[in-house]
């Protein structure tokens, strides 16, 4: 089965929520009018890929997880995951498997210079961003790699020391998802990376448009190289002993 993963590049116009339940609106309409649209259009963007893939209708029932992470509350229904950079939303979705989505705005700001990031990186990531052209972008490529790992994962702010990156030979190792795929490209001033468990077979990309619908922009699987120069692909170690 495919994973998706779709995109929207949000407008100031209001988003059409006739897919919505009326209690999300209703919820939506106590946040801060920025918090308020993007709430929305995330929820938006998930109901209309449910309706676009599986026919169904209405959003279904979401819950929020103790680790902050939102589902579906029927474990029948696919996974889900959402992220946010700027004025783009995101989702992966997949009926098979834990999913991880995160998005970042490129020289949003510094990645060399956040100590956040710095304490996560490895000697193995260190020395491999130094050898790229643009080390604040690679970094923050990988940033954003870690991030759709822990969010599968389901992990906050701990997370990161259960997981290790080598960049140069695409393998990644977890304590906690022991068997894990990612792809990640940057594309324009947006980095993206998707996580999912066991594997990725393949990943359709999306953009979506609320005139025109969801328009397939690529399909990447999991023995085929992308001709982007940014795209990566990470496969699972066996756990350390």
């Amino acid at each position: 089965m495919a994973c998706h993963f779709a995109r929207w590049a949000m407008t100031d116009a209001e988003p059409d929520t006739h897919r919505l339940p009326k209690e999300i609106v209703l919820f939506a309409k106590h946040l801060s009018e920025k918090q308020r649209k993007r709430f929305l259009n995330g929820r938006v963007l998930l109901a209309e890929i449910i309706f676009y893939l599986y026919g169904i209708a209405e959003l279904p029932n979401v819950i929020t997880l103790p680790s902050g992470r939102p589902s579906f509350e029927s474990a029948d229904l696919p996974d889900f995951s959402l992220a946010y950079a700027g004025s783009t939303v995101g989702v992966l979705i997949s009926s098979e498997g834990k999913v991880g989505l995160d998005l970042e705005i490129i020289h949003a700001r510094s990645a060399l210079v956040n100590p956040q990031q710095q304490l996560q990186l490895s000697a193995v990531e260190k020395t491999w961003i130094a050898m790229q052209s643009d080390p604040v972008e690679s970094s923050l490529q990988l940033w954003c790699i870690r991030q759709s790992m822990l969010k599968m994962s389901g992990l906050n702010d701990q997370g990161p020391l259960t997981l290790s990156l080598n960049p140069a030979s695409g393998r990644l190792r977890s304590a906690v998802t022991p068997e894990a795929q990612v792809m990640s490209d940057i594309e324009g001033s947006i980095t993206w990376s998707c996580a999912q468990s066991p594997s990725i077979i393949r990943l359709q990309c999306w953009r979506y448009e609320p005139e025109n619908g969801f328009t397939r922009t690529q399909t990447l699987s999991a023995d085929q190289q992308s001709e982007s120069p940014h795209f990566m692909k990470f496969v699972s170690l066996p756990p350390a002993k």
